[in-house]
């Protein structure tokens, strides 16, 4: 027979309602805290399996904040940049301008380009949060020294004074004009003859005064003129010792087409060390067929250059061999280290004043004629010589000033007058003013002070002061600054008429800045593009990381109802069942 067992309530299993029941308590406590906080998880271990996926999101925020931060704080530095080339720019203009329009104002324009050159420095020595911007990577000190010193030299040492610019440009007038003429020499060979010849030695030919550069011309027919060409010739290069990579000189070479170049150059660009006489061969295949026409390096390397004197000087002959006429003329054209000209036209004249540069006497006879021509020929080339020639010296000496360098082996070039001759010393000095102080690199100076924008990319916003278009202004401003003084022959007007025009050209009409202040422009638009990119990129990651640690709070809302309502529903059943009875079955 078949009995039912009597019910206990106290015999029901309650173990997994209670844990159901648990769990749904916790569930309600867990979507509570999600609805007012707005976040899946308080901690990267409740996010589960994603934890590394919201870390890793997380980093990339970080680094677009640090890439943003880092952009917002150089702005000011590449706005402060671009403000200081645009204030030499301007200066530049403004002091090109008064040499165009203005240029019988020697006065004016020397004050103008003191200014100036004052008015550049400052702009260099720019400093933004203590670090100064035109130094490269030096940004502790001011990469320029004051305006005073470049030009004047520093004597703060009395035991080592270093020269400035006026000693170079003294120093280069001196050795190019020679005795007067630029280095030529006149003479008289016959009663109705006069020949002008260059320098006898090969070094001074190479490198100073004038050069007799094409066979001088006559009108009519009462001269007949014989030319002599000189086949260039270069130096011998020698190495005390092979030079080590990172040992510098330099190399000046005469140009076939006219003119020098200079190389600044390392142990590293010569193909061959192994042996001094190795390095030199090198460094000759190096230059190729230009002729060498002075070097200069430290000890060691001790690079010297030596010329043999195999060639004659060229020279020309004017024979005057009939009377001319009023107006006929002889034209000679001289040659300059810059690669110009300049030409001497010489007129026959019935009347003319004794001591005209540009007319010479008709005599009674050719040989009175001649002495006549030769008289105002040695004129024209000492005014020459102390125009135009002075003038091109000024400007090779502010140059060799400013390409100067604190590098050892590089410093500016001096003029040796120890010898019979005098020649461009082939040891660096240690006495002249290094203008520049700040990095000295052959890098892209941009790259000296770069910003990272993003995971792979940078900005360089760096900037030197002896970048060669900020030298070449310089330059500019300091050869104008110095001037050219009036001489016992010259007046002081020609002097400087010559010194504006070739001063104009080292401030051309194409702003020599203008390439650099583009480069400091696209910067600018690429750190607005990379903030541009880093705010798109931010908007994603941000989203990424929303969908991972945050949560809806209408979806929250829902859940929350159901588990509710759930967790309500199984408190009500497991009331029933606690009271549950045979009584209360029965019913």
């Amino acid at each position: 027979m078949t009995s039912i067992t009597a019910f206990s309530a106290g015999a029901y299993s309650t173990s997994r309602q209670t844990a159901d029941l648990l769990a749904l308590k916790e569930q309600v406590n867990t979507l509570t805290r999600q609805l007012s906080s707005g976040r899946v998880a308080e901690t990267y271990a409740e996010l589960g399996v994603r934890r590394s996926e919201s870390l890793s999101a997380r980093g990339m925020l970080s680094a677009l904040d640090g890439y943003d931060a880092a952009i917002s704080s150089v702005r000011p530095r590449v706005e402060l940049a671009s403000a200081s080339l645009g204030r030499i720019s301007k200066m530049t203009t403004t002091l090109r301008n008064g040499l165009t329009t203005n240029r019988s104002d020697a006065d004016a324009n020397r004050a103008m380009a003191r200014d100036s050159l004052n008015g550049a420095i400052d702009a260099l020595n720019q400093q933004l949060g203590g670090q100064y911007l035109f130094g490269g990577r030096e940004v502790t000190q001011a990469p320029v020294l004051s305006g005073i010193i470049l030009l004047n030299g520093d004597t703060s040492d009395p035991v080592k004074p270093l020269a400035g610019v006026k000693t170079l440009v003294n120093e280069q007038i001196r050795a190019d004009l020679g005795t007067g003429l630029g280095r030529l020499t006149l003479s008289t060979p016959s009663s109705t003859s006069i020949e002008v010849r260059e320098d006898a030695d090969a070094s001074a030919r190479a490198n100073l005064g004038f050069s007799i550069s094409a066979q001088p011309t006559s009108s009519g027919s009462f001269a007949t003129i014989s030319y002599a060409a000189s086949p260039p010739e270069g130096a011998t290069l020698s190495f005390a010792k092979p030079p080590a990579a990172d040992d510098h000189f330099r190399v000046v070479v005469n140009q076939a087409g006219g003119g020098q170049k200079t190389y600044d150059l390392t142990g590293a660009d010569l193909a061959d060390v192994s042996s001094a006489a190795n390095a030199a061969s090198s460094l000759k295949a190096l230059i190729g067929n230009d002729k060498i026409a002075s070097v200069q390096s430290a000890s060691p390397p001790g690079l010297s250059a030596s010329f043999a004197n195999t060639t004659a000087p060229a020279s020309f002959t004017i024979n005057v061999v009939a009377q001319p006429a009023n107006g006929d003329q002889i034209r000679i054209t001289l040659g300059l280290r810059d690669g110009t000209t300049t030409a001497l036209t010489l007129y026959a004249r019935t009347n003319a004043d004794p001591m005209s540069r540009t007319d010479f006497v008709i005599g009674a006879t050719p040989a009175e004629t001649a002495q006549n021509l030769s008289n105002t020929l040695g004129r024209s080339l000492k005014q020459a010589a102390e125009t135009s020639l002075a003038a091109s010296s000024t400007i090779r000496a502010t140059q060799d000033f400013f390409a100067g360098s604190n590098v050892a082996g590089l410093a500016p070039r001096r003029i040796d007058f120890t010898g019979a001759v005098p020649a461009y010393a082939s040891t660096s000095s240690e006495t002249t003013v290094i203008w520049y102080r700040g990095e000295t690199s052959p890098t892209d100076p941009r790259t000296s002070f770069a910003v990272r924008t993003g995971a792979t990319s940078t900005v360089g916003i760096g900037a030197r002061a002896n970048e060669e278009a900020i030298r070449t202004i310089l330059s500019g401003f300091a050869a104008v600054a110095v001037g050219s003084a009036a001489s016992a022959f010259t007046q002081a007007a020609d002097r400087w008429k010559a010194l504006a025009e070739r001063s104009a050209s080292l401030l051309p009409q194409e702003e020599p800045l203008k390439a650099i202040s583009t480069e400091f422009g696209i910067a600018s638009s690429s750190l607005s593009e990379a903030q541009a990119r880093n705010k798109a990129a931010r908007g994603i990651v941000q989203s990424q990381v929303d969908g991972i640690e945050s949560v809806s709070s209408q979806e929250i809302a829902v859940k929350l109802l159901d588990v509710q309502n759930r967790l309500q529903t199984s408190y009500q059943v497991t009331a029933m069942l606690l009271k549950l009875s045979l009584v209360n079955y029965l019913r």
